[in-house]
């Protein structure tokens, strides 16, 4: 197979499969693509992500654009190697975990998201901090992510019945497994910006760049697998990473 990048026909044939999967989420259990095959793919969806995005986003932006405070934390307190290392390695490793990794269920990737979605909430509702605040009672935050992963995971692996119940209720509710990570992921990132009244009323329309982000990483984990999801996700990252430290000058170095 070659890989064909500039080949509209390839991207509208991606588009239609994309748009009939989001309609429609089901469970698939394995892919029997071939590596070209999954980056081909892969790309395809790399395209179709940033001309949904820049449509999206311009939309969103024309009604409502608010201030991202965590991106101006960020250039206040880190430098750019820093926010490099956040931005593009580490909350995207973390975010694919917590809400693409279990798409696909296995005892292992449910006991890893339900690990990093407590060290989320303990951060960002009980602490109140960045989830990048290693001052906060971060080893407390810690540990409550790691008996997280290792509680559920040994509650499941020891019981073979609450295993074989929570793969059949995945399979058989995949569509409502698949919308509640994408809709989850997405309002997450409302603690981006100031927490008020209007932000919480505009919450789906502040938000809904990142719901296109979610469906396409989804999309890609189910069909071309988790370190695919995870490399567009890096992809994307880095653009936002480029286009910041282009326009602010870079960080605090």
């Amino acid at each position: 197979m070659k890989l064909r990048f500039v080949n509209p026909k390839h991207y509208y044939i991606e588009f239609l499969k994309f748009k009939n999967y989001i309609l429609n989420p089901v469970y698939i259990e394995s892919n029997k693509n071939t590596i070209l095959q999954n980056i081909s793919g892969t790309w395809n969806i790399v395209v179709i992500k940033i001309i949904l995005t820049i449509i999206v986003g311009i939309v969103a932006t024309l009604i409502y654009d608010p201030v991202n405070k965590t991106t101006e934390r960020w250039l206040e307190l880190y430098s750019t190697g820093t926010i490099f290392l956040l931005s593009i390695i580490i909350f995207p490793l973390l975010e694919e975990i917590a809400f693409r990794l279990s798409l696909k269920f296995r005892q292992v990737y449910l006991s890893l998201t339900l690990g990093v979605l407590a060290y989320y909430m303990v951060t960002k509702g009980f602490y109140q901090t960045k989830l990048s605040n290693i001052d906060n009672h971060f080893e407390i935050r810690l540990m409550i992510g790691v008996l997280t992963i290792l509680i559920p995971y040994a509650i499941i692996t020891s019981n073979p019945k609450i295993k074989s119940g929570l793969d059949r209720f995945w399979k058989r509710n995949f569509k409502w497994v698949f919308y509640f990570f994408c809709i989850t992921f997405a309002f997450i990132h409302i603690f981006n910006y100031e927490l008020n009244l209007k932000h919480l009323l505009l919450l789906p329309l502040i938000t809904l760049p990142k719901l296109v982000s979610a469906i396409t990483y989804g999309y890609v984990r189910m069909h071309y697998g988790f370190i695919y999801s995870l490399g567009l996700h890096m992809f994307s990252n880095s653009l936002g990473f480029v286009q910041i430290i282009y326009f602010s000058g870079g960080g605090t170095d």
